[in-house]
């Protein structure tokens, strides 16, 4: 990678730790008013609440926190990411010889070897996972078996690449802290479900009268979650959408300048890009393995638990094909609602499309072969 485009590229990670630092600091700033809010209601807080902390105190506190809480995090999510796709690290017996892989190009690109583990999935893709300290390169059992071996090797080169390119473990701390935005999908699903409960049984006029309080207060908890939930989610996008592209393409360029084959790299893009999940939900692709992976290829199942699920303010908005569409200006309706249930349930791109990778890929090879005649 020439010298501007790895400036280039590190000026991106620094934007992106700024505005992860943003979010959380965002985020922890809304729960302590929220929190301070509720306290005040109940008459919890004291006398000496009411001459207020300092601002800058007060702020320098929250952005302090921010900043432990994406330590941490970062920390948690390292782990966390290879428990979710169950990756075994591989120790004896390595048939593919990836450990041996791994380490030459380490060495080659003059970083620490990294840990090596494979995830027992059908989904062909693979990813490095970073917490500053400690790193793993991820293949799956998928990919192990659609690659031919010069492209597993360049596959290989590509994952080594992010770590001499320095940008994998602000990658993993950009694409975990999506578990915030899940966190908080989880508890929009959990007040959804009790305010359908409440409405209910708040049916029967006699217990509506005990129920309405609930009700407003747990509405008013929703749509908090809600709007912040989509507001981690849609700023944690931009974090992501701001390196991603040039970490990727930074990657192939290094990845093919270690194995010495541009064309090979190439060839694995497109063997991994065909032999893919044809229908792969766009949910799915903000998982923390879509996000890291070579290709956007989520690994593991959906559950209730995850920020996969739908989201559960979608379900209040009426289908576009419904039955409604009988009469014109129903259908001008349905279609309206059809469209912000699809913005509801909208999850960012994380990789350039591989079209382009490979486009220049192949540009870099035939750039090789004009060097070597004329050389």
């Amino acid at each position: 990678m020439s010298g501007r485009s790895r400036w280039s590229l590190r000026l991106r990670l620094v934007g992106t730790l700024t505005i992860l630092v943003l979010v959380a600091t965002g985020v922890l700033a809304v729960v302590a008013w929220a929190l301070f809010a509720v306290a005040s209601a109940l008459g919890l807080t004291g006398s000496s609440a009411e001459a207020g902390t300092p601002l800058p105190l007060a702020g320098g506190t929250v952005v302090l926190a921010a900043c432990l809480l994406l330590l941490v995090h970062g920390r948690y999510g390292y782990r966390r990411t290879l428990e979710s796709v169950d990756a075994r690290p591989v120790e004896d017996g390595d048939p593919h010889g990836l450990r041996e892989r791994v380490r030459r190009f380490a060495l080659a690109a003059g970083v620490e070897e990294p840990s090596v583990a494979v995830a027992d999935t059908d989904e062909p893709t693979t990813f490095t996972v970073s917490n500053g300290t400690d790193a793993t390169v991820v293949v799956t059992t998928g990919a192990l078996e659609t690659l031919s071996a010069d492209e597993l090797e360049a596959v290989l080169a590509h994952e080594v690449a992010h770590l001499a390119n320095r940008d994998a473990t602000v990658a993993t701390v950009a694409a975990t802290i999506g578990s915030i935005s899940e966190g908080l999908f989880a508890r929009e699903r959990r007040l959804g479900e009790w305010i359908r409960f409440l409405l209910t049984i708040g049916s029967v006029t006699i217990v509506l009268a005990l129920v309405a309080i609930p009700i407003v207060v747990l509405s008013a908890f929703y749509l908090l979650v809600s709007v912040l939930a989509r507001t981690v989610l849609a700023i944690n996008a931009i974090s992501v959408g701001f390196h991603a592209r040039a970490r990727e393409y930074a990657a192939d360029r290094a990845g093919a300048e270690l194995v010495g084959d541009p064309a090979a790299l190439a060839s694995a893009l497109q063997t991994l890009d065909g032999a893919g999940p044809p229908n792969e939900d766009a949910r799915r692709r903000s998982h923390a393995s879509a996000t890291l992976g070579i290709v956007p290829y989520a690994l593991g199942e959906r559950t209730d638990a995850d920020l996969l699920e739908e989201s559960s303010l979608s379900r209040w908005i009426p289908d576009a094909d419904s039955e409604l569409d009988r009469a014109e200006f129903v259908a001008v309706l349905s279609r309206l609602f059809g469209r912000i249930g699809r913005a509801l349930e909208w999850r960012p791109a994380t990789h350039p499309p591989v079209e382009k990778r490979i486009e220049r890929l192949r540009n870099m090879s035939r750039e090789r072969v004009r060097t070597v005649e004329t050389g």
